[in-house]
C-alpha cells in the first residue's frame, strides 16, 4: 500500500501486514513527522483456527445436522450379503439342476445321495426304442450326424419319458462323445408312441459305432 506523509506529503510503498491489525504509529523519513496509520479497510484478519477436539462431541437433541455414516461398516455388510446371496443361487441352482449334473458327471449321484438328495428313477420299463436310424448329411461344408426314431410304451399304463442319451463309440468301445436331448412328447399313454430326431454337427473322428439310452439308465 501507498502511505502519504500529511505535512510534507511525501509517499512511501509499504506492507500492510507491518501495521498490524490496529495500525501504528509511523514517522516521514524526509521530514521528521509522526502519524498513526491504520491498516486498509479491505485488508484481511488474522483468525486463529483452534485445534480439533481429541474426543467428538454429541448432537445436541433437536439439531438437524446430518448423522454420520460409517461407510466401510456398510460396504463390508454389502459385500458379505452378496457373498451369501451367491452362494445360495449355487445351491439352488445345484438342487433343481441335479438330473443333468449327474448326466454329465456320474460320480456327483453319490454325493447328492449321501446328503439326502439322490435323483428319482422314473420308471421305463416298457419303453422301448424302434427303428432308430444313423445317417450323416453336409449342410454348408459341414458334415452333420442325423439320428431318428420312434420310442413305443408297451406297457399297460402312461409312462414319463426321461432325456435320451446318445454315446458315439470308437472301435474299441470306447465313448467319444455323448450328448442327451428330449423327445416330442414329454409323456405317453400306454400302447402309444412318439417319434424323436437329434442332429450333432461335426462329429468326431473315429466313432463307428453309437448308444443310446435314457438318461440315467445304466443298463446298455
Amino acid at each position: 500500500m501507498i502511505v502519504s506523509c500529511p505535512s510534507c506529503a511525501t509517499r512511501y510503498l509499504i506492507d500492510p501486514t507491518a501495521l498490524g491489525g490496529e495500525g501504528r504509529t509511523v514517522r516521514c523519513a524526509k521530514c521528521g513527522y509522526s502519524w498513526h496509520e491504520r491498516p486498509p479497510a479491505d485488508m484481511p484478519k488474522r483468525v486463529d483456527i483452534l485445534p480439533p477436539d481429541d474426543q467428538p462431541r454429541d448432537i445436541p437433541y433437536g439439531s438437524n445436522l446430518p448423522a454420520v455414516v460409517a461407510r466401510r461398516r456398510r460396504a463390508n455388510r454389502l459385500g458379505w450379503l452378496a457373498v451369501a446371496a451367491a452362494v445360495i443361487v449355487i445351491v439352488v441352482v445345484g438342487i433343481l439342476a441335479r438330473a443333468p449334473i449327474v448326466d454329465v458327471w456320474p460320480p456327483a449321484g453319490k454325493l447328492y445321495s449321501a446328503i439326502g438328495l439322490g435323483v428319482d428313477k422314473i420308471d421305463i420299463s416298457g419303453l422301448e426304442f424302434q427303428n432308430v436310424v444313423r445317417d450323416q448329411v453336409v449342410e454348408g461344408g459341414v458334415p452333420i450326424l442325423v439320428i431318428s426314431g420312434r420310442i413305443q410304451n408297451l406297457a399297460d399304463d402312461s409312462r414319463d419319458i426321461p432325456p435320451i442319451r446318445i454315446g458315439l463309440m470308437d472301435a474299441n468301445n470306447i465313448e467319444l462323445h455323448h450328448w442327451t436331448f428330449a423327445a416330442e412328447q414329454g409323456e405317453l399313454a400306454a400302447e402309444s408312441h412318439t417319434i424323436f430326431e437329434t442332429r450333432l454337427n461335426s462329429p468326431p473322428q473315429g466313432a463307428v459305432s453309437m448308444r443310446i439310452s435314457f438318461a440315467g439308465d445304466d443298463a446298455d
